[in-house]
């Protein structure tokens, strides 16, 4: 299958590498993407997943912040829970559903423990940020998609040492995502946790207006959430968006690639990132790992 990637030029020096780790009894790969060795170390980029879990496309957003100068650490939320080989949407309609199922549930097996969820976050920044490539003098950031969006911001809530946090596509409270029950994932009760917000973490949002995901009550409580807890934020709606505007087609059906409305949020993640590391030179790279031509 053709990779929206295809269009860059081959990049022989830069390191790539699995990070791994066990947490209460599971395993966990995430994939590291960092410039060449010579460049010294720098910040480092979660790249959080959709539903789906770790796949090609989130090693390809890491190797995007590779190219760009930063270092890219495409994580696993789901570890043993999804089979690493199963996490691509299947071409087989039988298999459609099953796959579903299987992903949602992994997915409330953490949004549904919010303790759990940010412990198998802050590993993941602890195990990032360990890296002989990453440089640890500076607050990592994290990007996410759908799940992933809400993932960062789960970072905020548990006031975990972050830059910046952006959102695309993602929903805005957590476990509160209707899918699961709409593919048979059984809910388990929700364990709420304790927020200690980071207040200087910079948070971004790229939200389609067209989102069925997120209502203008979801909106309103993030807005009044964020306000009272004093969190420096920002909300990007795109008009006549849908969910999922910044996956690319050949993920499957949840990617709904939307051009302008990828190119104006990569635009905009590209230029908090120059706010929050201004001494970190971004090198040009013509287009995103979505496929998109970002001028």
């Amino acid at each position: 299958m053709q990779r929206a990637t295809d269009a860059w030029p081959d990049a022989p020096d830069l390191q790539h590498r699995t990070l791994a780790f066990d947490l209460n009894g599971h395993h966990f790969e995430g994939h590291l993407v960092a410039p060449a060795a010579e460049v010294g170390p720098r910040p480092l980029i979660l790249v959080i997943h959709n539903y789906q879990g770790l796949k090609q496309f989130d090693r390809d957003v890491a190797e995007y912040l590779a190219r760009l100068g930063y270092v890219g650490l495409a994580i696993d939320m789901y570890g043993d829970q999804v089979p690493m080989d199963q996490r691509e949407f299947p071409t087989d309609p039988a298999l459609i559903e099953p796959f579903q199922k299987k992903c949602f549930q992994a997915m409330v097996w953490l949004d549904h423990d919010h303790s759990w969820f940010r412990a198998l976050l802050t590993q993941w920044i602890k195990v990032g940020r360990a890296d002989p490539a990453c440089d640890d003098r500076r607050a990592p950031s994290a990007i996410g998609y759908c799940f992933g969006g809400m993932a960062v911001l789960e970072c905020v809530r548990a006031g975990l040492d972050l830059s910046a946090a952006i959102s695309f596509h993602g929903l805005l409270q957590t476990g509160e995502d209707p899918n699961p029950g709409h593919f048979g994932a059984a809910r388990p009760p929700l364990k709420p946790a304790p927020n200690h917000y980071n207040t200087n973490t910079i948070v971004l949002i790229e939200n389609g207006a067209n989102d069925h995901l997120v209502s203008q009550h979801s909106k309103e409580r993030f807005f009044t959430e964020m306000d009272d807890a004093g969190v420096d934020w920002s909300f990007v709606e795109h008009a006549q968006t849908p969910h999922g505007f910044a996956l690319p087609r050949q993920i499957g059906p949840p990617g709904h690639l939307h051009p302008a409305a990828d190119l104006r949020s990569t635009q905009n993640m590209l230029s908090l990132f120059r706010e929050v590391y201004p001494d970190i030179a971004q090198n040009p790279v013509t287009h995103n790992a979505a496929g998109t031509a970002i001028a």
